[in-house]
């Protein structure tokens, strides 16, 4: 048989010399393209992102209904405007991020001051009344899918002091996340009261909120989850079962 000739079964087929080095280079090349291809499937998982929406981040003030007795929220210490509902229009794409990232003067800024993959907002509260009063906080998750709040953080600056939340442990450990305290019940992240609110007095607030990377539960299942956090502030009666801190 000829150096250009194939045979294959009863046929004899002829090839010219490019033809079987064309043949011969490509039986090697598939294999090894094979292999990249693989291996930037496997490069691309390993390095995918999880990400979560944000929708609005909504501050109010339940109404009271005795005029000596009233709250006002501020996107300023200055209080130049006010309200009884703050709205921040936060429609953000986010990834995961550890909380060694986040920078030191989140509480700094006033007012929306969005980072790199996490959220974070600065508001005020001040006692407009008449008279001094109790009153309580409520952080809460408003709304949420694909249990994305299992992996998420939210921290909550209360007159310059933070404490990082999280959903409790699903590891099969007790106890909250490390270096996190837990949820305080169901989607409740924290229920808090400012005692003896004088006039004029002011509360000031930073809430931040990402999604933690090295949470067990910052998995693919996440992935495209959508989270809203909501706050409310509620003048205590003297009716009311005043809640202890």
């Amino acid at each position: 048989m000829e150096a250009g000739t194939v045979k294959q079964g009863g046929l004899t087929i002829r090839r010219t010399a490019h033809e079987i080095k064309v043949f011969r280079t490509a039986k090697k090349l598939v294999p090894l393209g094979c292999g990249l291809a693989a291996l930037v499937l496997i490069v691309g998982y390993v390095i995918s992102v999880l990400y979560m929406r944000f929708g609005a981040f909504t501050v109010m003030i339940n109404k009271y209904d005795q005029l000596d007795y009233a709250l006002a929220l501020s996107e300023s210490s200055s209080f130049n405007t006010y309200t009884a509902h703050l709205n921040a229009d936060i429609d953000e794409k986010i990834t995961n991020i550890s909380v060694d990232w986040l920078p030191a003067w989140l509480d700094n800024v006033d007012g929306e001051h969005n980072g790199d993959n996490y959220v974070a907002y600065t508001f005020y509260c001040k006692n407009m009344g008449v008279n001094p009063v109790d009153y309580t906080y409520e952080l809460y998750i408003a709304n949420m899918s694909l249990e994305v709040e299992r992996a998420v953080r939210i921290r909550l600056y209360v007159n310059g002091e933070y404490v990082d939340y999280a959903y409790a442990r699903t590891d099969g450990g007790e106890g909250p996340e490390p270096g996190t305290t837990m949820f305080q019940s169901g989607n409740t992240v924290v229920k808090n009261i400012i005692r003896d609110f004088k006039p004029g007095d002011i509360t000031k607030y930073t809430v931040v909120i990402w999604l933690e990377g090295d949470d067990p539960e910052c998995v693919d299942k996440i992935l495209g989850g959508q989270l809203k956090v909501d706050m409310a502030m509620s003048i205590v009666r003297e009716e009311d079962e005043t809640p202890r801190t």
